[in-house]
């Protein structure tokens, strides 16, 4: 039995038919054994069976079913079903199939067609002038057209363009085309990416300790009107952006809410009768309510406005305060116009961006909280496994939507912060950016190759530490400047007040091996002196202090000078380290000697030292 399968591009990511189309013709044939997955409805197909996709009511692609899969050798992925098939044609462009024609028997995105409903197709294609290529392995897809992934972290050392690539990021899933034309277009870029902002498609926050899963997705407010204290359900930012992917945020409850407030207004000596009780408003939140029955005319009895609409988003009447009358007007609403919560159309023809700055500064486990699960794309709405749960506070049904995207940022260099638990970090996809000292190789100051300068910084520190800790290219990317005239007193800046500080940071104020890192352990003193010492670090060496060329300018104390007398048990004396007060640029040529990161390496790999031990070098 031949099938039609219609792809769900807001799940699979097929934004348009190019992608869809790069998808056939070039990832599915180099995956193990042409897997397609996440097929477990296909139960009634047999060997040899065509497959028609579809892209909307267009045909894309033909092929012919293979057999099942359980399991995916090179990703280790199993799955419940997996189909492998073969591609027999991919089109270059789409053929449009009046769906209604058919005969077939459609299980939501699968359906199967019997012979008539083939020879419909194939008359179809056979009749147009076909341009058909089949699969190329060789070729691979290129990057503006490949699947981007629905949860992305990208992570670095500092100042390796994190936050400043979620733009380019952002964009290339919101406008790809206007992306790919403008991408080296820095301002047209910016200020495409403030337009969605404002348009209310992209979202950006930042994690810090202090926030919590009521900020980011619902929690109880505090309000404060004429004195009196109120408490509310208050949706966070994620649950917003979720409504607005979703199209839900389009109905019209509130101005009907409004609409009401006019119609039964106590200021305008006015009151509604619904079924059994009268409504009236005065102010605030609540209607108030005198039931027809009612032995007390004096009193009356509140329906809150939450309430109402806790149950229009399908809340139970069990979870709200005086349901029978929060449900009559309810009734009464939607007799008056209100759409139906369920019946209102979704619209996730847009993606939506919440782009999340350092998002391992906060709690994330606590912020997500059931997040964790509903963010995976198999389980995100629309998908085969959909799952939606009931939220704590406003017991409304909740889910992620697939057209909604999550991009993160993460500094691997602070140590202050824990990383993110293994449960949610299998959920994103890691993106690490390293530093690019391509975009410094025209720099030059005064003969000092920054590209060069940046390299050598950052293969000592790999070396003395790890790369998590490389220093970025973005310290350095104010020299690029035109309009700067100083280059070398910027350089000068960059190096007192950013580079030296955060190798301080680095190296737990560690001078020694600040000094490696910066080169200032080279014994290269004044051109004058002919001798240098025998040992650098000898506490007698008084060059240290003469020598202008130095980043790190060491001072000695004798224990007279700490304590103000001198112990006949302590003999030893005391370094202290500053930045140098004057250096000129001599000192930066130093950084990037060529045998100098090669010479720390030898010594160490001889073992003619201990890593951790770097006196002598």
């Amino acid at each position: 039995m031949n099938v039609i399968f219609r792809l769900n591009t807001n799940v699979m990511g097929f934004e348009n038919f190019k992608i869809a189309r790069e998808f056939f013709l070039n990832i599915l044939p180099i995956r193990d054994n042409n897997y397609f997955f996440n097929t477990k409805r296909l139960n009634q197909i047999e060997l040899d069976d065509i497959i028609y996709f579809l892209y909307g009511k267009e045909i894309i692609a033909k092929a012919k079913f293979l057999g099942e899969i359980k399991e995916d050798t090179k990703r280790d992925e199993k799955f419940i079903q997996g189909h492998k098939v073969k591609i027999l044609d991919v089109f270059d462009e789409g053929f449009f199939i009046n769906i209604d024609k058919l005969n077939q028997k459609t299980t939501r995105s699968i359906g199967y067609i019997d012979d008539e409903d083939t020879n419909y197709i194939e008359n179809i294609l056979n009749n147009k002038n076909i341009k058909s290529t089949n699969q190329n392995i060789e070729k691979t897809m290129s990057k503006s057209t490949q699947k981007q992934a629905l949860n992305q972290i990208l992570f670095g050392s500092p100042g390796t363009g994190k936050t400043f690539n979620t733009i380019n990021k952002a964009l290339e899933i919101i406008d790809s085309d206007f992306y790919q034309q403008n991408k080296d277009n820095r301002e047209a870029l910016k200020e495409k990416f403030e337009e969605y902002k404002k348009a209310g498609q992209i979202e950006f926050i930042t994690f810090h300790q202090s926030f919590s899963y009521e900020e980011f997705v619902e929690g109880i407010k505090a309000e404060t009107k004429d004195e009196n204290i109120s408490y509310e359900v208050k949706a966070g930012i994620f649950k917003k952006l979720c409504e607005k992917a979703m199209g839900k945020e389009n109905n019209n409850f509130n101005e009907k809410i409004e609409w009401l407030k006019a119609e039964c207004s106590e200021a305008d000596n006015k009151s509604l009768h619904i079924d059994t009780f009268t409504v009236t408003y005065r102010d605030g939140k609540t209607f108030r309510i005198k039931p027809d029955k009612s032995k007390n005319s004096e009193t009356d009895y509140p329906a809150s406005i939450e309430n109402i609409e806790k149950i229009y988003k399908g809340g139970l009447r069990k979870e709200v305060y005086n349901p029978t009358y929060v449900v009559g007007i309810l009734n009464y609403l939607y007799d008056n116009g209100l759409t139906k919560y369920d019946e209102i159309k979704e619209d996730n023809t847009k993606n939506y961006i919440l782009i999340i700055d350092e998002i391992n500064r906060g709690n994330i486990s606590k912020i997500f909280g059931e997040l964790i699960t509903l963010i995976e794309p198999s389980k995100r709405v629309g998908a085969d496994e959909e799952i939606r749960l009931k939220l704590p506070y406003s017991q409304e049904l909740f889910g992620v939507p697939s057209n909604l995207y999550i991009i993160g940022t993460m500094n691997t260099a602070d140590r202050s912060i824990a990383l993110m638990d293994t449960a949610l970090r299998r959920r994103f996809h890691f993106e690490e950016m390293m530093p690019d000292s391509e975009l410094l190789k025209d720099i030059v100051v005064d003969g000092v190759n920054i590209k060069e300068l940046l390299e050598t910084i950052n293969k000592r520190i790999e070396y003395l530490y790890d790369r998590d800790h490389t220093i970025g290219h973005a310290y350095f990317m104010s020299l690029k400047d035109e309009k700067l005239k100083d280059k070398k007193s910027e350089l000068d800046n960059i190096f007192r007040n950013k580079i030296i500080p955060l190798l301080q940071e680095y190296f737990y104020d560690d001078w020694e091996k600040i000094q490696i890192v910066l080169g200032d352990h080279i014994n290269q003193f004044d051109s004058s002196k002919k001798e240098t010492p025998k040992n650098f670090y000898d506490k007698n060496c008084k060059e240290l202090s003469i020598n202008k060329y130095r980043f790190i300018q060491s001072i000695e104390f004798k224990e007279i000078d700490v304590i103000g007398f001198n112990h006949e048990d302590i003999e030893d004396e005391q370094i202290n380290y500053k930045v140098s007060d004057n250096f000129d640029i001599e000192c930066y040529k130093k950084i990037y000697e060529k045998d100098a990161y090669t010479r720390i390496k030898d010594k160490v790999d001889n073992k003619t030292i201990e890593q951790n031990n770097v006196e002598g070098l």
